[in-house]
């Protein structure tokens, strides 16, 4: 391996869902007050400011919230908190196997909310006294519930044969953003399977083993994939993590790229697509929380840094940057900083992308996440927020205005018939002239770039 993947970016600005933390201070600060529907009409802002006025009703005791292919209901009564959502209506044939899964899912994945028949219907439901809403819990409980519909929905389906209770509104990706990560996944899979098999011809499997993850993740970054696919890409994950030699990982880890890799263009596009979010299903994760999980790499990386093992740092870097964009929400500086450095390492000869790395993740840990080129200053504001809130948007420009510029490299008619070649020379299990042409592919993209 002698150079860095390239970086590419995602493909479709996913819907940013956040929870507004201002707004969960002031809930939390009217349930001390033992004002509870308030409290709770505040945790419903603090998920999205629009939510009241779109999903609610007048006295905002009531609300009828879509996620995904799931609907959640919340009803405020007097004395009590009502939380459900319909998942999905039972089979006509399977149905016992399908609630033995169930049963299951009812102890391991959901936490305090409940599976529920009703008639053909299967819902989540909570509920609890008024007194008992703290907003972090009932969060706690929405997050549950729609982390459960969203991993478990496609799976159940296809499993079974069940059948949605609510039709989701999903946005298709455009025929151009398809193509971009189609030839991303063509790309980086190409390259992340020459890289493994040159680390196993060595003896390095752990190498290969992390260069293929990273390849993996590095692909749900740009694809944002949806549906059963996601869910196949987390198993794939899991299944890399068992306790099994290393040799069988890494065989696992390129079985599910060259399946990936097989897919066409039209099956690709089945789960890409963008889809009303009630919340993140992702976890947040701090700065402090980062720099504790990423402690032992940047030790070892420093060490491996000083033996010139680039390779080793490069892989690492690579791998836990990726891993932390698809697995957590971060911090928007977080993000910058690791975005910025994965597209400045790009394309480079392995010292000086493991460099380019290396150097981030030494500031990460240091906390020094500030941009500090000349096109991320922004001019003087009158008043310290405004001039955050202005720093803020135009980090969130930059990463934007990268994306686009990525987004027009792998435009433009040579490109498409490069793909249609590449199409034709894999279903004709060429695999010669399908790495000549992913080569090819991969210098125009880089060309285009610089341009």
């Amino acid at each position: 391996m002698k150079n860095s993947f390239p970086y590419f970016p995602p493909a479709s600005e996913s819907q940013l869902v956040y929870t507004d933390g201002e707004i969960m201070e002031e809930a939390v600060a009217a349930f001390d007050q033992h004002d509870y529907v308030k409290s709770i009409q505040l945790l419903i802002d603090a998920l999205d400011g629009d939510f009241r006025e779109r999903y609610g009703n007048k006295a905002g005791t009531s609300f009828t919230i879509p996620h995904g292919s799931i609907v959640v209901n919340i009803n405020i009564e007097p004395t009590t908190l009502h939380i459900s959502a319909d998942f999905l209506k039972l089979p006509e044939n399977g149905r016992v196997a399908m609630l033995r899964q169930i049963c299951e899912m009812n102890t391991e994945n959901l936490m305090l909310a409940r599976f529920v028949k009703n008639g053909d219907i299967l819902k989540m439901e909570y509920s609890c006294p008024i007194t008992d809403t703290h907003p972090h819990k009932i969060h706690s409980v929405i997050h549950n519930i729609c982390a459960v519909g969203d991993k478990y929905d496609d799976e159940l389906c296809s499993r079974f044969n069940a059948s949605r209770c609510y039709t989701p509104k999903i946005t298709p990706f455009t025929p151009a953003q398809v193509d971009a990560v189609y030839v991303g996944l063509h790309t980086i899979g190409s390259l992340a399977l020459e890289a493994a098999s040159e680390f196993c011809s060595q003896r390095g499997f752990i190498y290969a083993w992390t260069i293929v993850s990273g390849a993996i993740y590095q692909f749900s970054f740009f694809a944002n994939p949806q549906g059963q696919l996601i869910n196949e890409i987390d198993k794939a994950i899991e299944s890399m993590n068992d306790e099994r030699p290393l040799e069988e990982l890494v065989s696992r880890g390129v079985s599910f790229l060259k399946k990936l890799m097989a897919m066409s263009k039209e099956e690709l596009a089945k789960d890409l697509y963008t889809v009303e979010m009630m919340v993140s299903v992702k976890s947040f994760a701090s700065l402090q929380s980062v720099q504790e999980d990423f402690e032992g790499t940047h030790d070892d990386t420093t060490e491996a840094m000083q033996k010139r093992d680039y390779a080793q740092v490069f892989v690492r870097i690579y791998h836990i940057f990726y891993r932390l964009l698809v697995d957590n929400n971060i911090p928007l500086l977080l993000e910058f900083h690791i975005v910025r450095a994965l597209q400045n390492s790009a394309n480079l000869p392995l010292k000086e992308a493991a460099e380019v790395l290396h150097t981030a993740l030494s500031k990460l840990m240091e906390g020094d996440i500030e941009p500090t080129d000349d096109e991320d200053e922004s001019e003087p504001a009158d008043t310290e927020d405004e001039e955050d809130e202005e720093d803020l948007t135009e980090i969130h420009d930059n990463v934007v205005a990268a994306h686009q510029k990525m987004a027009d490299a792998m435009s433009g008619q040579e490109i498409v018939e490069l793909q249609k070649k590449m199409d034709e020379a894999l279903k004709a299990g060429n695999v010669t002239e399908y790495m000549r042409l992913a080569t090819e592919l991969q210098m125009i993209v880089i060309k285009n770039m610089g341009s």
